[in-house]
């Protein structure tokens, strides 16, 4: 009897201890004298317990402000990122506005290339919704890309410099001498030029037809080989590569049309 006595006296001193010391009962001396310890035992484990429940909230609340402050700083490296990418684009552009020609209509992706190998192709990512139309010229910061020979409300199909069917007419961009660059798939142009205008290989050849198709003066290509002409032979056939890298294009800009 005694000893459930003192189980009961113990739980319940131990609950109100939890709660606070100052709520435990006035007790006979002798029975207050057994159950101090208990009593202090108590509040000190309430205590505890009470620091160690603050303690783990603290921490839930910091783990949520870190995935807070971590799903930010994510969002900001996108933002970051995309503010980067919309900073070269827009250099490039300014780029190709100063060195080849103002009228820049859009900036298009390259979506798809000619799968076939017959055509050298590439098809954008915009189209005739965006303002793009036959005939307008393609450039890149490194130089000609070919003209818009296709388009439907979402897409457009560029011919390229090495497209059998592409002819350019080209001038060489120091000394006298007019001449076309032909496409010649896979990868290079085979430009026709007067003998007497003595082009040499190493030599950069850029836009130059009179009421052509292209403004003037847009890199097209740099001449590898340039046989010398044979007697009384007026028009010599040179090899050229094109300055731009028509298999690592991701994005062209398109030019309004002359």
């Amino acid at each position: 009897m005694l000893r459930a006595i003192w189980l009961l006296l113990t739980g319940v001193g131990l609950v109100l201890a939890v709660l606070t010391a100052r709520t435990a009962p006035t007790l006979p001396a002798e029975v207050a004298g057994r159950t101090a310890p208990i009593f202090s035992l108590g509040y000190r484990v309430g205590q505890n317990l009470r620091a160690a429940l603050a303690t783990l909230a603290d921490r839930r609340d910091w783990r949520s402000e870190a995935l807070r402050l971590r799903r930010e700083k994510a969002a900001l490296e996108q933002r970051l990122a995309r503010l980067q990418l919309e900073n070269r684009r827009l250099r490039r552009v300014l780029k190709i506005r100063e060195r080849q020609a103002p009228g820049v209509v859009a900036v298009a992706p390259v979506i798809e290339g000619d799968p076939s190998g017959l055509f050298r192709r590439l098809v954008l990512g915009l189209g005739a919704a965006d303002g793009l139309a036959v005939g307008m010229p393609v450039t890149s910061e490194r130089g000609l890309v070919g003209v818009i020979v296709e388009t439907t409300p979402r897409t457009a199909v560029v011919r390229t410099l090495v497209d059998p069917e592409s002819a350019v007419g080209v001038r060489r961009l120091e000394g006298p001498g007019r001449g076309v660059a032909y496409g010649r798939p896979p990868r290079t142009l085979r430009v026709r030029f007067p003998c007497e205008a003595g082009l040499k290989a190493g030599e950069l050849l850029v836009t130059g037809a009179i009421g052509g198709l292209f403004p003037e003066g847009i890199p097209v290509g740099r001449v590898v080989r340039a046989p010398p002409p044979g007697p009384g032979q007026l028009v010599c056939w040179a090899e050229a590569e094109p300055r731009v890298r028509l298999s690592l294009l991701q994005e062209v800009v398109v030019l309004r049309r002359l």
